[in-house]
């Protein structure tokens, strides 16, 4: 477990808070508006809450920036801001809004690569590579090689994924610490996606070595705690999590690994809390949660018809190979064997190539279809059966 008192994670949001103390000396709202000045104020929350995953925040600096827009002559940078925070918080169309309020949007690269963004979300598979490639080719940099890597690792090219990874880590300085560890954990989950556990760790190790502190990376390292059959470690580092950030996914995670633990009571209560922060996420009217909420009644309280529920709202959002999947699960949870395999057709149809998805097509297709699926989820992770977080 890193300790909080690391550089790193820490330091950088110390110095977040600084210049929030410093900005916020006098009201950035009250007149004569500085437009730069509120606009650089409300990006350093928007950094604070990003970095520290909370969502909480994040939603507060949604409701800021539309405070702010009507109030500044030139609100790109703020659309392209919301554009940010709502993908954050999968509220899709209102990125697409964001995006259309931009007058500058078509030759702004991060607008691409979040029009891009968008097009993975909602299936449109190749439309999304070849905006990747386009923003690519007009601006190197390491934000568009690590979504091209993404899409790779996806389609089932782990090692042009991990080369691609490699060169993002290459355009950084050595002021970007926060961004090489970001991009170790990728290439250490690609490793962890196949099974290679020695391998997630070195990569995990060295994100924490240069971003200490950080919650990202021990997430990952209590989740590839819990694959190798560590339950009590992996248990203590959540609960350390938790006690920062007390997300409904996280808790779901050790409710998950106690009941493989065999401590059923805890198991029981921590199943408890899980489900009473996706309700009050969903109270708020937080669309965030959806697919874990389906993922958590198909797999955690085994009940089919809710978790058909939740599944069919969460695509609703966005229909991708990941939603398409879930309401397929959902439907075999609920005995729906004939909706089941519509789906999961669809989303194999999609030319994604995951281990997960695969395995679940072979509980689907029970019989000689499913043992074909069976091989193939575990020809690419020998250990797809092990414990592993709802990403």
């Amino acid at each position: 477990m890193t300790s909080v008192g690391l550089a790193g994670y820490r330091a950088e949001l110390q110095r977040i808070e600084r210049d929030i103390a410093d900005l916020s000396l006098a009201d950035p709202f009250a007149p004569p508006i500085n437009p730069e000045r509120l606009t650089r104020y409300i990006y350093r929350l928007y950094q604070r809450a990003s970095i520290a995953g909370d969502l909480g925040r994040l939603s507060a600096v949604e409701r800021m920036i539309m405070r702010a827009v009507p109030l500044v002559m030139n609100p790109g940078d703020l659309y392209l801001l919301k554009a940010n925070v709502a993908f954050k918080l999968h509220k899709l169309t209102d990125v697409e809004a964001a995006l259309l309020a931009i007058p500058t949007a078509g030759g702004c690269i991060e607008a691409c690569l979040l029009r891009a963004d968008l097009d993975f979300q909602h299936g449109r598979y190749r439309e999304a590579e070849a905006g990747y490639i386009r923003a690519m080719e007009a601006e190197p940099s390491w934000s568009a090689l690590a979504r091209l890597a993404y899409f790779q690792g996806k389609m089932g090219d782990l090692e042009g994924a991990d080369r691609l990874y490699r060169e993002a880590e290459d355009e950084l300085t050595a002021k970007e610490m926060r961004s090489y560890a970001w991009l170790e954990v990728q290439r250490g989950f690609l490793a962890f996606s196949r099974g290679a556990y020695p391998d997630a760790r070195s990569h995990y190790d060295r994100a924490e070595a240069a971003y200490p502190g950080c919650w990202l990376v021990d997430e990952y390292k209590a989740e590839l705690l819990g694959a190798e059959g560590n339950y009590a470690e992996a248990i203590e580092l959540f609960q350390w999590l938790v006690a920062a950030n007390d997300r409904p996914d996280l808790l779901q995670a050790i409710a998950e690994l106690c009941k493989i633990a065999e401590r059923p009571d805890a198991a029981r209560d921590w199943r408890g809390r899980a489900l009473a922060g996706y309700l009050q996420s969903a109270q708020r009217g937080e669309v965030h949660y959806y697919h874990h909420f389906a993922d958590y009644y198909a797999d955690v309280a085994k009940d089919g018809a809710a978790a058909v529920t939740w599944a069919r709202a969460d695509l609703q959002l966005r229909e991708n190979f990941a939603t398409q999947a879930a309401l397929a699960w959902a439907f075999y949870r609920n005995a729906e064997l004939d909706k089941a395999r519509v789906w999961i057709d669809r989303a194999l149809a999609s030319g994604v190539t995951d281990a997960h998805l695969f395995f679940r097509a072979a509980k689907i297709y029970a019989g000689a279809g499913g043992r074909h699926f069976l091989e193939r989820a575990k020809k690419l992770n020998p250990f797809v059966e092990r414990f592993h977080l709802h990403h």
